[in-house]
């Protein structure tokens, strides 16, 4: 059973599973990251390597969550998270630059984007700016004709 998070911390502990599912080599992982994104009514922003990123709250809004573990908790829909959300991040908005921005980010991934209204929270570091994962991109990159 899973348990809703409590604080930022635990927020950002999942924003980094689910990029990392993004990034994997793992196309589970990668799929089920991209499907939960286009399927998000409810999503948080954070900014990687300075442009906006999106995830659902129904997968942040658990502690230590994992494609595993949600996939177990199907039953739980994204209105559960809410209010645990709603009690850190604070009200949620809406705004038609930033609903641009997650069709745009979300039109990267293959498949269709729900067409529903979204909702946002930005997540905020402890000295209350955008939360901001830098990755590092390795220096050298093989490449392999295709």
């Amino acid at each position: 059973m899973l348990h809703f998070v409590e604080n930022v911390d635990q927020i950002i502990e999942n924003i980094r599973t689910i990029e990392e599912y993004l990034n994997s080599d793992n196309i589970e992982d990668k799929e089920f990251a991209r499907d939960l994104v286009k399927k998000g009514r409810a999503m948080l922003i954070y900014r990687v390597n300075g442009q906006n990123h999106f995830a659902p709250g129904r997968f942040l809004g658990f502690k230590k969550n994992s494609r595993h573990a949600h996939l177990e908790n199907e039953n739980r829909e994204s209105r559960d998270t809410q209010p645990a959300l709603q009690s850190i991040m604070g009200k949620p908005f809406t705004h038609a630059a930033i609903e641009k921005e997650f069709l745009d980010y979300a039109d990267t991934f293959k498949g269709a984007t729900l067409k529903s209204k979204r909702k946002y929270w930005r997540v905020r570091n402890d000295e209350n700016k955008y939360f901001e994962l830098n990755t590092t991109v390795p220096e050298t990159q093989e490449v392999i004709a295709g």
